[in-house]
C-alpha cells in the first residue's frame, strides 16, 4: 500500500469491511464534494457566459457573430479532449490528471477575466476548456472508485444533480454578476473555487493509479480522435450560419467520417489503443451512451429554445428567463437522493425509461405554450424536464460506468461524456434548423394577416392604412427572423404619425390596433416554437429503447 492509501491496479484505501462488506472510501462523502465542485466549475461555464454576450460586445467593441465564437470555443474544447483525458487519467492517474484539469481551468479563468481583446478571450476560453474536459470525465471515476458497487447509483444520482445545478444556474448567476459588477467576474469567481478544490483534492482525493506495464501513449489516436471531432463539432455549430449546404460545412462533415474511421481502423490495429474496441462490445455500456446522446439532443435544443420563447414572446429579460428556468434543477436536487436509492434497488433501465418519457411529455408540453401563457404556465412544464433528467441522467450513468473494468473506467467516461456532448451540440443545431425555418414562415404569415388586418379596419383612412403597412414592413424587416416581433411594444406602426391627445378617440383607435398587432404577431411568433419541442420529443423517445437495454441491475454486463 501506498503512503496515499492506493494501491496499484485500482484497489482503494478502505475497501471490505466487517463481514466483507465494501464500504468504500472512508472518505467517500468528502470525495463527493470535491469532485462535484470540480465539474460545477467546468459545467457552469459551458452557459454562465450566454448572459454576458452584450456586455462583452461593448466592452471590448466587437460583435455578436464574432462574441459567438466565445461560447463555440469551450464546446468545442469539451467535445475534442473529453475522451483523451479519461484515457490518460486510466494511463497516469486520476488524481494528476484532476488536479491539472483544476490548474489549468483556475488558471485560463483568470486570464479570461483579464483578457484585453475579443481574440485574447477565445484564445483563453480553448484553455479553458482544455482543463474542463480534464476535470469532467475524470471526476466520475475518481467517484466510482470512492464509492462501493452498492452505492454507486446514490453516488452518480449526486454526481448528476450537481451537473443540471451547474448547467442551469449559469444563467442566472451570470445575470448577477454582469449586473452588479461586470462580465468579467463570470471568470474571476472561478479563481477562488479552483483553488479550494485543489487544496481540498490533495487533501482527500487518493490516486488510483492503474498497474503500470502498458505501452506509449497513442498519439497517432489521440490526434486522429481530436481532429475528428474538431471538424464533426465546427461542422455542427456552424451549420445553420454557414448554410448545411455550403462547401465548408460538407467538407467538415465528410472530413470528420474519414477521421472517425481512420481513427476505428487504427485502434483495431494498435498495441496500446487509446479506445480499446472491445468496450463496444459491452451492451449496457453502448446502451447508455446511446441514450444520453438522444437525451442530450432532445434537451439542449430546447432548454436554448425555452430561453428564447420567454425572452422574444413573453417580453422578459434575460435574468428573469433564466431564472425562469431554475426549476429543472431544483427538482433534480430534490429528486436525486430518493432516486439514487431506488436505482439501487429496482435497477437502471425502468428509471432511465421513465427519464426518457418525461422528457418527451414535458417537450410536447411546451409545444403548446402560448402567446397568451405565463411564467406558472412554462415553469410547471420545465418542473417535468427537470425530473426527466433527474430520472434518466443517474441511472445511465451507472449503468454505463457499472459495466466497465475498472481499468477503463477513465475512457469510457469520456465516451459517456462526448456523447452527451455531441447531443447537445446536434440538439441545438437541429432545432434551430427547424425554429430557423418555422420563425420565418411565422413571421410571414403574421405580417399578411396584420395588413390585411388594417385594410379590414373602416374607421382608418385610406392614407393612414398605407402608412401602417409599410411600418409594418419596416418592422418586420428590422426584426428579421422574427426576434423580438412577438412583443407589440417592439412594433412601432406609429413612428412618425402625430401625436395623438391622451384620451382621444385617436390615441384609443391607436392603443386598441396596436394591441391587436401584437397579439397577432405573438401568437404566431410563439407557434414558431412548437415544431422544435415535437422534434425534441422524438429525440428523446429514440433514447427509451436504448435505455430498456442497459440491464436490470447496475453491472449486469460487466466485464472483468
Amino acid at each position: 500500500m501506498r503512503p496515499d492509501g492506493a494501491v496499484a491496479g485500482g484497489t482503494r484505501e478502505g475497501g471490505p469491511g466487517p463481514g466483507g462488506a465494501d464500504n468504500g472510501h472512508p472518505r467517500k462523502w468528502f470525495i463527493l464534494v470535491v469532485v462535484a465542485l470540480g465539474m460545477f466549475m467546468a459545467l457552469l461555464d459551458s452557459t454562465i457566459v450566454n448572459i454576458a454576450i452584450p456586455a462583452v460586445v461593448i466592452d471590448l467593441k466587437t460583435s455578436i457573430s464574432v462574441v459567438s465564437r466565445v461560447l463555440n470555443a469551450y464546446n468545442i474544447g469539451l467535445a475534442v479532449f473529453f475522451l483523451t483525458f479519461g484515457r490518460l487519467a486510466d494511463r497516469f492517474g486520476q488524481r494528476l490528471i484532476f488536479v491539472f484539469g483544476i490548474v489549468l481551468f483556475g488558471g485560463f479563468s483568470l486570464a479570461c477575466g483579464l483578457a484585453p481583446n475579443i481574440g485574447w478571450l477565445i484564445v483563453f476560453r480553448v484553455g479553458q476548456a482544455v482543463g474542463a474536459a480534464a476535470m469532467v470525465p475524470v471526476s466520475l471515476t475518481i467517484l466510482m472508485s470512492a464509492f462501493p458497487r452498492h452505492q454507486h447509483g446514490m453516488a452518480t444520482a449526486l454526481w448528476g444533480v450537481m451537473g443540471s445545478v451547474a448547467a442551469a444556474v449559469g444563467p442566472t448567476l451570470g445575470g448577477v454578476l454582469v449586473q452588479y459588477a461586470s462580465w468579467h467576474w463570470i471568470f474571476f469567481v472561478n479563481v477562488p473555487i479552483a483553488a479550494v478544490a485543489l487544496a481540498a483534492t490533495f487533501w482527500l482525493v487518493p490516486e488510483h493509479k492503474r498497474a503500470t506495464g502498458e505501452g506509449a501513449v497513442d498519439l497517432p489516436g489521440i490526434v486522429l480522435s481530436g481532429a475528428a471531432f474538431f471538424a464533426l463539432t465546427l461542422g455542427l455549430i456552424q451549420g445553420n450560419e454557414w448554410g448545411w449546404s455550403s462547401w465548408r460545412v460538407i467538407t467538415l462533415l465528410v472530413a470528420s467520417v474519414v477521421l472517425l474511421g481512420g481513427f476505428g481502423l487504427w485502434e483495431s490495429k494498435a498495441r496500446s489503443p487509446m479506445l480499446n474496441l472491445r468496450l463496444f462490445r459491452i451492451r449496457s455500456f453502448v446502451s447508455a451512451t446511446g441514450s444520453m446522446f438522444f437525451i442530450g439532443t432532445a434537451v439542449g435544443g430546447a432548454i436554448f429554445l425555452i430561453v428564447i420563447y420567454m425572452v422574444n414572446v413573453l417580453g422578459y429579460t434575460e435574468l428573469r428567463a433564466a431564472l425562469a428556468v431554475t426549476p429543472m434543477p431544483a427538482v433534480g436536487l430534490v429528486l436525486g437522493p430518493f432516486l439514487g436509492k431506488l436505482l439501487e434497488k429496482i435497477g437502471p433501465a425502468i428509471l432511465a425509461a421513465i427519464g426518457g418519457l418525461l422528457f418527451a411529455a414535458s417537450l410536447v408540453l411546451l409545444a403548446q405554450l402560448n402567446g397568451e401563457s405565463s411564467l406558472g404556465d412554462v415553469s410547471w412544464r420545465i418542473v417535468i424536464t427537470g425530473a426527466g433528467f433527474a430520472f434518466a441522467m443517474p441511472a445511465l450513468t451507472a449503468a454505463g460506468m457499472g459495466s466497465l473494468p475498472d481499468r477503463s473506467r477513465g475512457v469510457g467516461s469520456g465516451v459517456l461524456n462526448t456523447g452527451r456532448q455531441f447531443g447537445f451540440v446536434l440538439g441545438v443545431a437541429v432545432l434551430v434548423a427547424i425554429f430557423t425555418f418555422t420563425i420565418s414562415n411565422a413571421t410571414n404569415t403574421a405580417v399578411a394577416e396584420a395588413k390585411a388586418y388594417v385594410t379590414s379596419q373602416s374607421q382608418i383612412p385610406d392614407v393612414a392604412k398605407q402608412q401602417i403597412i409599410a411600418a409594418i414592413d419596416k418592422a418586420a424587416a428590422a426584426n428579421a427572423g422574427g426576434s423580438g416581433m412577438g412583443e407589440g411594444k417592439k412594433i412601432d406602426i406609429f413612428a412618425g404619425a402625430p401625436q395623438a391627445a391622451p384620451g382621444s378617440a385617436q390615441a384609443q383607435m391607436q392603443a386598441q390596433l396596436g394591441a391587436a398587432l401584437g397579439k397577432i404577431f405573438k401568437d404566431r411568433i410563439a407557434g414558431a416554437f412548437h415544431w422544435p419541442y415535437y422534434a425534441g420529443a422524438i429525440f428523446a423517445l429514440l433514447s427509451i429503447p436504448f435505455s430498456i437495454s442497459i440491464g436490470r441491475h447496475i453491472g449486469q454486463h460487466r466485464e472483468a
